[in-house]
């Protein structure tokens, strides 16, 4: 701290702020953290380029974090907010793959845990994943993958979903317990002995070896066409099914859109009110989810196309049916948040009038309000998670919230919606000519965030499940409380009454 940075060289001054972040994280030193928030200002303003500047995220989300620990969890926590910002920036720098594998693997690893501590465990078995991805023997992001299966599993009604979830997380805290396993703190050792106790606690009610022989990630091909397999595949391995198990993995027991509302209770004289919604929901994603894949992988033009005369201006626009069903596709993705707001407000009894109600406003009763009372319940990761993503679309006045790929498919919505998105065939360029109206975005560029969107959707969906379960929890009544009388289930539809 005396020494400081000045007068060093870029790379030294760099190491030394890591070196002074984990002492102070480590000592719990206030004074420490001060320090160090200066060295990292004194950074940001002479700039430090490349692969320095990835590693001074990662060093900055980890000094935020230590005004954080220790304290009591809440949905609204400022810092976490910047932790995941900095990871965030860190991971999508175009030089983060010239970082070292161990470098890689911390940050995409600690990004996993902040998403985990916003609820967000889809995002996060994503980036744990993608850990293992670099390097397969990392054993924190085993050990994280583990914890969070086991987080799923108790709020999954299906019994044979819970018991793959809990089989695939004892698969992950052996591999965090294996020989081969890598880790690079003697913290680590604490998040070991926990993965041994899950491992142990499995292992006590679940017979793992009869379980792995019946392969129960596997399933039987019903593709009726190869149009059909290869679509299922493409979903399957973006993770774009309304199924828990694709988290998992592109496994093909995955294919199917099985997730629903878990029992909850109704008034009885409107029994299948959240349901038949939710099941809407459903269809809307699903719906879109094929347009938009008809959309990206058009090779020839649609008959509809022809002798429609369309000036071949430069750069060359992409005007054709398949860039239409991409925007149809990319609009009800989009209206899908909203919709959830709307499910929420009647759901929780929250009041709004129905002309106020929407994703990003639906949290506080006004901006600089705090939280609603009915949602800051600890315990319920689903709802929490809602919100960390609202977060990421609509509290644009704070940059240090959003997330940098989400940042301009709001944007896009509204140039579709009310403007001018001009798709085009090739990259457009980096300015556009003086007075121009459209709003260009290349092909490739708008399927890359019309992909992301539709995740966010799939997301949001599952959460709103998983939070309705904890809520139902919550919501258990008790004996002074009025009969409950079980609703006989709907059928399911079938194939031919969906038309």
């Amino acid at each position: 701290m005396k020494d400081g940075i000045d007068g060093r060289p870029d790379s030294e001054a760099v190491d030394r702020t890591g070196v002074l972040t984990h002492l102070a994280v480590e000592l719990g030193r206030k004074d420490a953290l001060a320090c160090v928030g200066a060295w990292f200002e004194t950074l940001d303003q002479k700039g430090v380029p490349g692969k320095l500047a990835i590693m001074l995220d990662y060093y900055r989300a980890n000094a935020i974090a230590g005004e954080r620990y220790g304290t009591e969890w809440k949905w609204e926590q400022p810092t976490l907010a910047r932790e995941i910002f900095s990871l965030r920036r860190a991971v999508n720098h175009l030089e983060f793959r010239q970082l070292s594998v161990r470098d890689r693997c911390m940050c995409l690893n600690n990004l996993g845990n902040r998403l985990r501590v916003a609820g967000r465990a889809i995002e996060a078995l994503a980036y744990w994943s993608r850990t293992l991805e670099v390097e397969p023997n990392f054993g924190m992001a085993h050990c994280n993958k583990a914890r969070i299966l086991l987080g799923y599993a108790d709020v999954l009604e299906d019994r044979e979903q819970r018991t793959i979830f809990y089989w695939m997380a004892h698969k992950e805290a052996s591999a965090a317990l294996a020989n081969t396993a890598l880790y690079t703190h003697v913290r680590d050792r604490a998040t070991v002995e926990s993965a041994k106790e899950q491992k142990k606690w499995i292992e006590s009610f679940l017979d793992v070896d009869a379980i792995t022989k019946l392969d129960p990630l596997a399933s039987e091909d019903t593709a009726a066409t190869d149009e059909e397999r290869e679509y299922r595949r493409w979903c399957r391995e973006n993770c774009l099914y309304l199924n828990l198990l694709n988290d998992l993995g592109p496994y093909p027991v995955a294919e199917w859109d099985t997730i629903a509302l878990p029992v909850h209770m109704v008034p009885d004289d409107a029994p299948y009110i959240f349901d038949s919604f939710f099941d809407q929901m459903k269809q809307e994603y699903v719906s879109a989810r094929w347009l938009l894949y008809e959309g990206l992988t058009a090779k020839i033009p649609h008959f509809s196309d022809r002798d429609v005369f369309l000036a071949a201006i430069e750069p060359r626009p992409a005007l054709c049916l398949a860039i239409e069903k991409a925007k149809t596709a990319y609009r009800t993705f989009y209206s899908l948040f909203d919709k959830v707001a709307f499910f929420m407000n009647e759901y929780m009894a929250l009041g709004i009038n129905e002309s106020d109600v929407s994703f990003g406003r639906l949290w506080r009763e006004h901006k600089d309000k705090p939280i609603r009372p009915q949602f800051d319940l600890t315990g319920n990761w689903g709802f929490c998670a809602l919100y960390w993503l609202a977060k990421d679309f609509f509290e644009k006045e704070n940059d240090e919230v959003a997330e940098p790929q989400a940042r301009s498919l709001k944007d896009i919505r509204n140039q579709i919606e009310h403007k001018y998105l001009r798709v085009t065939a090739t990259e457009p360029p980096s300015a556009p000519a003086v007075g121009d109206l459209a709003w260009m975005v290349s092909r490739r560029q708008f399927g890359d965030k019309a992909i992301h969107l539709m995740k966010c959707a799939r997301s949001a969906l599952i959460y709103l499940a998983i939070g309705v379960r904890f809520e139902e929890l919550r919501r258990e009544p008790n004996l002074a409380d009025p009969p409950v009388e079980p609703i006989s289930p709907a059928r399911w539809l079938t194939d031919s009454e969906k038309v």
